[in-house]
């Protein structure tokens, strides 16, 4: 099975558009979510805009109402990328990701991030599959973190990266833990090769190019990078999140929640150390 039919666009909404809807409509028609942290929204925010940041968001759903059309946004269109992916998972189907973020909002040109879409697994793949397809996934962003981690002047931001780094080689290996428990055989060394082919060239989770990320974040500052790095986690989250509703197996659907909740604990990190580069 080949790996890049996985993948679907958000919808998006422009900044002008945004502008258009807000002054004819009335505000019980839609939500403006800002999916920034709270120092970036006391600095700015579209009026009327709720705060709930990213990595709150998974818990918060209860707060945002889906009889409404939801317009999410960040400082630059990475995180609510992810936002929107959260959300559509979670069943809201009126969900925009306005493009730009407030970079664009405020008149401001600024080059894009890498093209991202949402993660979108067919109903009918087996575990083994949905597994190698997480390896695979893992790897890619293995490999970003790993060769970003070193573009900080700054030690904490760095040692926090490089923890990164060694977390998603824990996580490789849980997953083909998890494979071997679910097939009852031992993973092959090709592993997860023989699974799924692997896709050309390193993905992360939203289909984002490796390479091309990295040479994205070669001309970027930090915050651009951990901005891009959250957007990236909050893929990994929703994935792990989805897996384990697809899965039928009690086991499968723990480990899984295992890895979710360690996700949110990463995106907690990245979130802390974003904030103190603000």
């Amino acid at each position: 099975m080949i790996l890049g039919g996985f993948f679907q666009r958000v919808k998006t909404i422009s900044p002008d558009e945004v502008r258009t809807f807000i002054k004819t409509k009335s505000t019980a028609e839609y939500c403006l979510l800002d999916v920034r942290q709270p120092a970036e929204y006391e600095q700015e925010h579209i009026p009327g805009a709720k705060l709930i940041p990213l990595n709150e968001l998974p818990a918060n759903l209860s707060r945002v109402n889906s009889g409404q059309r939801i317009i999410v946004y960040c400082r630059s269109g990475n995180r609510s990328r992810s936002g929107v992916g959260i959300l559509n998972g979670a069943g809201f189907d009126d969900v925009y990701n306005m493009e730009g973020g407030m970079l664009a909002y405020n008149g401001l040109v600024a080059a894009g991030p890498p093209e991202a879409g949402v993660f979108c697994f067919p109903g009918n793949m087996a575990p083994e599959e949905l597994t190698a397809m997480a390896w695979y996934i893992e790897d890619g962003s293995q490999k970003f973190f790993d060769t970003v981690s070193g573009m900080s002047a700054d030690q904490e931001v760095r040692k926090t990266l490089a923890s990164l780094v060694g977390y998603k080689n824990d996580h490789k290996e849980a997953l083909t833990g998890l494979y071997q428990r679910i097939s009852g055989k031992p993973a092959a060394d090709e592993f997860p090769g023989g699974i799924l082919n692997k896709p050309p060239g390193d993905v992360m989770a939203g289909c984002v190019s490796v390479p091309e990320a990295v040479r994205w974040a070669r001309d970027r500052g930090i915050s651009d990078i951990l901005d891009l790095m959250m957007a990236l986690e909050a893929n990994t989250l929703d994935l792990y999140l989805k897996l384990g509703r697809q899965v039928a197996s009690d086991q499968a659907k723990a480990a899984f929640s295992k890895l979710a909740g360690e996700e949110v604990q990463h995106l907690d990190r990245l979130a802390a150390v974003f904030e103190k580069t603000l």
